[in-house]
């Protein structure tokens, strides 16, 4: 064999070497491609998604007292850690896992004179509170109380929580009998907030035992 056919056979080679090599880099290149539309637009697996769930129950004391236990669960349920959103200012509000209690006049309180001055077309006058202006006039018996402030992890920015990890942070304080209670919690984040509300009430009738647990009604509300 020749030298320059040799040489023709070698450049023919790597001519090929060189094409097979691009078309390797361009599958690759199209491949990783789709993999990031697919996990960071279509599953978004990079952003964070977590639920919290406010589970009270109440425990009857004695005289008119009421123990409330309250249980704020939270679930990472993405693919990514999450952490809070930390305390940078000792003034500094909406930060960590925030909850409020109010209490809130019930419905069949309303007095007979709002009863009677209310016409037929006319809806009756019924208390009510809103969240976010404070209309209302609930009475607060706890406002935005972190409940991560003591934890080791959230006071130096270490805490997270983890995909697929279900935490639970408990919380308990007395109230009194007869009367309606809002429980609000929120997870803050620096991109916004995750947050559960309920409602419980300590009526009791009194058939009822002193030992009884009432079951909450809840109402769910998200918000980012």
């Amino acid at each position: 064999m020749s030298q320059e056919s040799r040489r023709s056979r070698l450049e023919l080679a790597q001519l090929w070497a060189d094409l097979i090599s691009k078309l390797l880099g361009g599958t690759a290149i199209l491949v990783a491609a789709w993999w990031t539309y697919t996990n960071f637009t279509v599953e978004r697996t990079h952003d964070p998604t977590m639920e919290v769930t406010v589970s009270p129950s109440v425990q009857i004391l004695r005289g008119e007292q009421v123990l409330l236990n309250v249980d704020v669960f939270m679930q990472n349920i993405g693919k990514v850690a999450i952490m809070p959103k930390f305390l940078y200012e000792k003034s500094q509000q909406d930060v960590g896992l925030e909850i409020s209690i109010v209490e809130i006049e019930p419905l069949h309180r309303i007095s007979l004179d709002v009863q009677q001055k209310t016409t037929v077309d006319a809806k009756p006058e019924v208390p009510w509170f809103d969240w976010t202006s404070g209309d209302g006039n609930p009475k607060p018996l706890l406002h935005k109380r972190n409940l991560l402030a003591s934890n080791e992890d959230f006071q130096i920015g270490r805490y997270q929580l983890n995909p697929g990890v279900k935490y639970r942070e408990p919380f308990a304080c007395v109230v009194v009998k007869d009367k309606l209670y809002a429980i609000r919690a929120r997870f803050w984040t620096d991109e916004g907030s995750v947050c559960d509300l309920v409602y419980i009430d300590t009526f009791l009738s009194r058939d009822e035992p002193e030992s009884l647990v009432v079951a909450p009604a809840t109402a769910t509300v998200f918000s980012r």
